[in-house]
């Protein structure tokens, strides 16, 4: 008898299964995804090119100011200018994205630093770049707040360690959409700014642009050949007005 119940309730589970599959199946092939080519003809438009320019034009002013500090020497600027379809998520979470096309463009730009880290890093802060890491109520950098200026220097000055000897986290400078980073061969969380990657192969979106300028294969080790210290400002990402510069609503 027992037995005979589970039997039952293990062919309903089964079928119970496959219609929730099905049902789901059906509800994503219910709202037809737009071609890649009417995505490519989105990205193209000329809403999008007029955004595109106003990231693009930002980008370059925020790069101006990095370059125009003293001690500072541009090596190059990669830039990438991807559109496409966000994903749908997995088959049993089939959470749909809001948005039919995603547009967001990244810069990474690498200088190289004259003499000491330390002595470029205040002038960085003066440039107005951004605000690095947690202000405090003055408008100050927040006491012992990872992130900002202050913190990179006090890092620098510790060697990488607190009073006790503990190691700190690395001193990156950030604010939302941007990222600075530098050479550290010679501290306890060791880094080095690696040469950028390759540009995706084409036809991996429906529409998109990737450029170094110069394009100079291993131009980051000359540069810190060069100069001693590389640094490599990141523009972009969540919290970047870039990101998602330009979208298109699912319908829309």
């Amino acid at each position: 008898m027992k037995s005979t119940a589970i039997r039952r309730w293990g062919r309903a589970g089964r079928l119970l299964l496959v219609g929730t599959l099905v049902g789901l199946v059906t509800a994503c092939s219910s709202d037809p995804s737009p071609s890649r080519e009417e995505l490519r003809q989105q990205a193209t438009s000329s809403a999008a090119e007029s955004r595109r320019g106003a990231e693009e034009r930002k980008a370059r002013g925020l790069v101006e100011r990095l370059t125009a500090v003293e001690g500072v020497e541009h090596v190059l600027t990669r830039l990438t200018d991807t559109c496409g379809m966000p994903s749908d998520g997995s088959l049993f979470d089939p959470q749909r994205p809001s948005d039919a096309l995603h547009c967001e463009i990244r810069t990474f730009t690498y200088v190289g630093v004259r003499g000491d880290v330390t002595a470029v890093l205040p002038r960085i802060k003066a440039a107005g770049i951004a605000d690095w890491g947690v202000r405090d109520g003055s408008g100050g950098d927040m006491p012992h707040a990872a992130g900002t200026v202050t913190y990179a220097l006090d890092y620098h000055r510790g060697r990488g360690r607190d009073r006790d000897g503990g190691l700190l986290p690395a001193p990156t400078l950030t604010a939302p959409g941007l990222r600075l980073d530098w050479d550290r061969p010679d501290l306890p969380l060791r880094y080095l700014v690696e040469e950028p990657t390759p540009c995706p192969a084409k036809g991996a979106h429906p529409y998109q642009r990737c450029s170094t300028a110069p394009a100079s294969p291993g131009a980051v080790a000359a540069a810190r050949a060069r100069y001693g210290t590389v640094m490599v400002l990141e523009l972009g990402g969540s919290g970047s007005t870039a990101h998602g510069y330009y979208t298109v609503p699912r319908g829309g």
